[in-house]
């Protein structure tokens, strides 16, 4: 995978692979889990911990060991709850079990955050499950023991809680759920006193990680309107309005550039829709929605364009040499996917029948309609649950599900040229003086597609104008595989709703529920005479997971997708050091690694089969 210019090839590692059935014995039986959820599995990014979703448990997995094997769990955590008694939406029977884990930096604190499907949102500072794992120094091979960690964060959103995001230096907590609003939970930052500098005041904001466990009885104002307040000093419960459905995913832009003071939050929800917020005004400044049919909103990212990798080439940007139409609205790439490596349009299980002779004249005449027909109340009854009031998810086709799409908002009148010719870096700035012009990338994923669309703000002197910008990058049916008629109940678990960024890989892995996972490269043109042209954003597909070999070699297990982990390979943690000051807790400036770490990816199945890789990015020789 050699390539030209300044672009760094990516290098995937085959680690060791696991059976579910291995993992466990009859005197420690594997422990149950929701079906039908969000992603359940996470990482820590300083501890070698892994956390995994078992209905309304978690289960801590330490070490992982060098050879990213999981090894059984170390202690397991009893969900707090809110209020006994509250109702589920999915499973009446289990109604606290979790439907998404997360892993996310609050100031100074790493939280593991679970929503539930009761409306709970709880979340453990990851330090102290490490400490309390420390403190018993049991071997290994000791049975695991029930945690008595107390929740940093206790709160209830009224109903099923999805989506998780949250923004790291502004102290906020977003939660959305299928009451079809946004719930943001904005910790008190501290008092500042008004004759101190810029950079005190700074300090002490960042060495202020909102300790205040709303379970201990600390109070949350409610607000539905409320400008943004001068001094932090009260806990704040937001709440942003405007979906008409569920809303199973959302993400903060956290950007490097700290001069971007504003708060900005994405959500889409599962008619397609798309919003961005500017979360302290209460109201979307932009609404993206399909011109026709629904396109089921599944994933979201904000990508900061600062950590794209550089591209000399239109074949470097999106990954293909075969011509490519840049006129806009949409730019797709759908054809770069045969020149992935390890492509195949084909199931696993379907190659097997082939192999075995089977009758299957009909299926590569069936239509994607086919596909999406109605095989069984048992697993449509499940999923129905997950796409409440919506129906079925078997209702869209190719024909009517990704179109050009409807942006609303205001409008932006500038030329390209114009804006580009606005937007030249500045050498330096304070921290405290704003950044007036700036983009960001917004990762939206469907059932079947990726696209990226790019969002731009410029604050002339009398109104705030955004807009997405006018082309959007689109791949088709990223991990879309032809069916046996037999295995066409695994449509019902098309969705890409497992999605992470590792900002200094430049990578994007994308996860569906069926059990593949895609790794995108987001990309950049490089400047010309210093100037970034806004639009020249991409993203190029790399690889799939698992490998052919893998799936050939049984290694890929007929079930659904868990979860999918991202996070350090073990010795390559995150320090705090990255970040702060360990004496003052001033924030440092961030920096890009010239060589970055490895991390690891890991696939967790329902029936606890693990599969684990190391990726790294290396810079290949011109």
């Amino acid at each position: 995978m050699a390539r030209k210019g300044d672009l760094k090839a990516i290098k995937i590692t085959q680690c060791r692979y696991q059976q579910g059935h291995e993992r466990f014995s009859e005197s420690q039986p594997p422990p149950r889990l929701a079906p039908f959820r969000n992603n359940l599995v996470a990482f820590s990014q300083y501890y070698d911990l892994c956390f995994v979703a078992s209905q309304d448990r978690i289960l801590v997995h330490s070490p992982i060991s060098l050879e990213l094997r999981l090894l059984p769990p170390r202690s397991i955590i009893g969900l707090a709850s809110s209020n006994s008694g509250l109702a589920g939406y999915i499973d009446p029977r289990q109604p606290h079990s979790i439907n998404q884990l997360a892993v996310a930096d609050l100031g100074l604190e790493e939280l593991v955050i679970a929503v539930t499907d009761d409306g709970d949102v709880v979340a453990y500072t990851t330090r102290s499950i490490r400490n309390e794992i420390h403190d018993r120094g049991l071997a290994y091979n000791t049975p695991c023991f029930r945690s008595t960690v107390r929740p940093y964060f206790l709160r209830n959103v009224g109903n099923s809680a999805w989506g998780i995001a949250v923004h790291q230096e502004a102290r906020m907590i977003a939660v959305s759920s299928n009451s079809h609003k946004i719930h943001v939970f904005a910790f008190a930052l501290g008092h500042f006193s008004s004759d101190s500098s810029d950079e005190d005041s700074d300090r002490q904001e960042t060495a202020s990680s909102g300790l205040q466990p709303s379970c201990d009885g600390t109070e949350w104002e409610h607000s539905w309107d409320a400008p943004r307040p001068s001094d932090r000093s009260r806990n704040q419960e937001l709440i942003l309005v405007s979906h008409e459905t569920n809303i199973p995913n959302l993400a903060f832009y956290n950007p490097y550039d700290r001069r971007i003071q504003d708060v900005f939050l994405a959500s889409t929800d599962i008619h397609g829709s798309t919003y961005v917020w500017n979360v302290w005004k209460h109201i979307p400044l932009l609404q993206l929605m399909p011109s026709r049919g629904r396109i089921w909103g599944w994933g979201l990212l904000c990508i900061d364009p600062v950590f794209a990798q550089q591209a000399e080439t239109t074949s470097e940007l999106f990954g293909t040499e075969q011509d490519i139409d840049l006129k806009p609205p949409s730019v797709d790439i759908t054809h770069a996917l045969s020149h992935v490596p390890g492509y195949e349009d084909v199931h696993f299980s379907t190659r097997e029948r082939r192999k075995n002779h089977e009758a299957i004249d009909d299926l590569m005449d069936e239509s994607t309609t086919d596909d999406d027909e109605d095989i069984g109340n048992d697993v449509d009854d499940l999923d129905d649950g997950n796409d409440a009031e919506t129906g079925s998810s078997n209702d869209d086709s190719p024909g009517d599900e990704e179109d050009s799409p409807a942006i609303r908002g205001p409008s932006f009148n500038e030329s390209k040229a114009s804006a580009a010719a606005n937007h030249k870096p500045r050498a330096s700035a304070k921290a405290s003086e704003p950044l007036e012009h700036f983009m960001f990338c917004v990762i939206h994923t469907t059932r079947r597609d990726v696209r990226l669309l790019q969002f731009l703000h410029k604050k002339p002197p009398v109104d705030t104008m955004v807009n997405w910008l006018p082309k959007e990058i689109i791949c088709e049916y990223i991990l879309d595989q032809h069916l046996h008629p037999y295995d066409r109940y695994l449509r019902n678990l098309q969705r890409l709703n497992m999605v992470h960024q590792v900002p200094e890989l430049s990578l994007v892995v994308v996860g569906d529920q069926m059990g593949r996972v895609a790794l995108l490269t987001i990309t950049r043109r490089k400047a010309e005479n210093g100037v970034d042209k806004l639009d020249d954003f991409g993203f190029r597909v790399e690889a799939f997971l698992p490998f052919g070999s893998q799936e050939d070699a049984g290694h890929r297990p007929k079930k659904n997708l868990l979860g999918v982990a991202v996070g350090p390979v073990q010795g390559h943690e995150r320090q705090r050091e990255d970040l702060f000051d360990a004496a003052t807790g001033a924030r440092l400036k961030r920096r890009r690694e010239t060589q970055s770490r490895p991390y690891r990816v890991m696939l967790y199945y329902s029936d606890h089969t693990v599969l684990n890789y190391e990726i790294t990015r290396q810079e290949m020789a011109k």
